[in-house]
């Protein structure tokens, strides 16, 4: 299997964690893992070579792609407004990068708590990607327009054969520039994220959410019920701690940090520094308790500010993600739901 992240040298702590994570529970599959960076400290990391000393094998191979800022497509990205940062548009490199039809990319903020090969060997049906649709309950501009098929792009599996033949970076570079940005001017955005979704619309697969499952799905549970969020709650393959709950900086909130730090502990960036105490930190970690311990004061009252505001907060049922799932290919839905098994 071939998987992808990208990583600066802040992130390695988290890009090892979740490394670790992987190996551990694929075990029985032979792991390509590549690491994109533009960071050329991270292909001089003493701490990194060290860990892959300890991690390489005969099924385990690693290897460093440092991307320069003279990259044909890096070059063709404008900087400042709409666009924060040039490299988290790496993922869009993946498929020019690694010579193989098949690439699984992962962000750096997840573990990997089960065995990845049913979700690599799903059937793309000649679709672009196969990917988990969003379980943000705050829709954007975009997000809100697309609704559920609206995806999150911290897991994307990527037909590369597909999206090399197809020429899939020349179209995403000439999409940034024509549409995206001045589309984007005053507008709420999530950067990479809104244009993956907007350029493969009608063209990816939608996979079982325990290949991606996220913060809300623990700290949200009101709004996530059947049988779907249940089986991704009780046997997650891949948890992504998405958005302020990051297990290295909220004092253990999610349910899952735990694991994140089990891992952690096996890589050499066993210290997690602790974050400095502020007011602001405070009042959100606060927020986010009563969020999780009492969502039914909690979400009745911002649900009556956003509808003040113009704006309506979607419950999702499990029905319609199994249904979205089992409109893209029957056969997807199967194979996942053998592997929970």
């Amino acid at each position: 299997m071939n998987i992808a992240i990208a990583s600066d040298v802040n992130y390695l702590p988290h890009a090892g964690t979740l490394i670790r994570s992987l190996c551990d529970n694929n075990r029985d599959n032979e792991l390509n893992i590549h690491i994109l960076t533009m960071d050329s400290y991270v292909v001089k990391n003493e701490p990194l070579e060290d860990f892959f000393r300890s991690i390489l094998s005969n099924r385990i191979n690693i290897q460093i792609h440092l991307i320069n800022d003279d990259n044909q497509f890096i070059k063709r990205i404008p900087t400042g407004g709409v666009i924060l940062s040039r490299a988290t548009y790496l993922r869009f490199l993946v498929p020019e990068i690694i010579p193989a039809d098949r690439i699984l990319y992962l962000d750096c903020d997840m573990i990997v708590l089960d065995n990845l090969k049913p979700l690599f060997e799903t059937n793309l049906d000649n679709r672009i990607l196969a990917v988990v649709s969003d379980l943000f309950v705050g829709p954007s501009n975009f997000k809100h327009s697309f609704s559920l098929r609206y995806f999150n792009s911290g897991m994307l599996l990527f037909n590369a054969k597909k999206w090399r033949e197809e020429n899939w970076l020349e179209k995403t570079i000439n999409f940034i520039e024509n549409k995206f940005i001045p589309m984007c001017v005053g507008q709420k955005h999530y950067g990479d994220q809104d244009i993956m979704n907007m350029l493969t619309i009608g063209n990816v697969t939608y996979v079982h959410p325990r290949y991606n499952i996220v913060n809300p799905v623990y700290l949200r549970k009101k709004f996530f019920q059947g049988k779907i969020f249940q089986e991704a709650v009780n046997k997650p393959a891949i948890v992504h701690f998405a958005g302020a709950a990051k297990p290295w900086n909220n004092w253990e909130i999610h349910p899952l940090s735990k694991k994140y730090i089990f891992y952690r502990l096996q890589t050499p960036w066993k210290k997690i520094e602790p974050q400095k105490t502020t007011v602001k930190i405070v009042l959100r970690y606060i927020a986010m308790w009563f969020k999780y311990h009492f969502p039914f004061v909690i979400y009745p009252l911002s649900e009556i500010m956003r509808r003040l505001n113009g704006k309506g907060t979607r419950i999702i049922s499990s029905e319609q993600i199994e249904n979205l799932i089992i409109e893209t290919t029957d056969q997807n839905y199967n194979k996942n739901k053998n592997s929970l098994k």
